[in-house]
């Protein structure tokens, strides 16, 4: 004797229905978060390493702005292109020694570099309700290496 089935005819479609929407929930959600650690991580980096060059030239302003955003002090004038999308030197703010508003006013050999990186915008992956939203700052700092005439 063979039973009927006919009441659970359409019941494959709605399961397969709910694995694959909880299943696209979870992978965009895990391609959001790692896009948020890769730029985070990125842009952490970029700060880094302008604050290295900064430290060494604490009198090139630009230059620490361009070692940010291209990895090369001079800029676009070497054919260099922004390392990551849409991070433009505008992102990077630069405190150094003597510098009223950021900095120690005292200027002395032991003054700080500071380096932050704001404003980079990032766009989820999400389709059905697509966000943007922007980085929080990340602020590098450390001590400059001016170098002082001993008597």
């Amino acid at each position: 004797m063979q039973k009927k089935h006919s009441h659970r005819k359409g019941q494959v479609f709605v399961e397969t229905g709910l694995i694959v929407f909880i299943f696209l929930a979870f992978l965009i959600g895990t391609l959001d978060f790692g896009q948020y650690l890769y730029f985070h991580q990125s842009l952490s980096e970029r700060a880094r390493a302008a604050l290295r060059y900064g430290i060494i030239n604490t009198g090139d302003r630009t230059g620490i702005q361009n070692m940010a955003v291209y990895n090369d002090s001079a800029g676009t004038a070497n054919g260099a292109s922004a390392l990551l999308p849409n991070f433009n030197t505008a992102m990077v703010a630069v405190c150094l020694p003597g510098d009223v508003d950021c900095s120690d006013p005292a200027a002395t050999s032991n003054s700080r570099v500071t380096v932050t990186i704001s404003g980079y915008e990032m766009v989820t992956f999400n389709l059905l309700v697509p966000r943007s939203f922007t980085n929080k700052p990340i602020v590098v700092s450390a001590p400059s290496e001016s170098v002082t005439s001993i008597n």
